[in-house]
């Protein structure tokens, strides 16, 4: 098979394929026969949907909520390209690196006293997680907080869509 720029890079999905391979090679079939073939089905059917909740999120909508990111990701990849830009994070300057340590810390704080009075929002903690992340200036550190900031964003939106429900 020729390769073209259009062809989808299959790499990702090799694991996959060694299942598929393996459920192939493992289920007996009689070839020519409905009956070979509903076995090899139904060998297929139960492997990948094993190794597919094996990869897939546990956490429920979050396979929804990363369907619908990278349609807004793929329409962002087509409107503007890929793109590098520096991280803008932890402040170039000494003083400024403190002054986004202090905003995260004051975030925190105003956090857990809205929590103890029972008025802490979605707002308010993922305000909390962006400014933990804006002080940041370590890669590894600041890759953390994202990826915090992106699960309170998930738990955000699974919360406004119970309430729809």
């Amino acid at each position: 098979m020729t390769s073209t720029t259009t062809d989808p890079d299959l790499k990702p999905l090799a694991p996959l394929a060694r299942t598929i391979a393996e459920t192939v090679r493992d289920t007996p079939i009689n070839l020519g026969t409905p009956e070979g073939a509903a076995d090899l089905v139904a060998s297929l059917t139960v492997k990948v949907a094993a190794y597919m909740g094996s990869e897939l999120p546990t956490t429920p909508g979050l396979t929804q909520h990363m369907i619908e990111v990278d349609t807004e990701r793929q329409r962002q990849l087509a409107k503007w390209g890929d793109q590098h830009h520096p991280d803008g994070t932890g402040g170039i300057l000494p003083e400024r690196a403190a002054e986004r340590r202090r905003e995260a810390d004051s975030a925190r704080k105003m956090c857990d006293e809205l929590a103890d009075t029972g008025h802490l929002t979605w707002f308010h903690i993922l305000n909390e997680e962006f400014l933990e992340a804006a002080a940041e200036s370590d890669p590894k550190a600041l890759r953390a907080e994202l990826v915090q900031c992106a699960a309170v964003i998930q738990a955000w939106i699974s919360d406004i869509d119970s309430r729809e429900a």
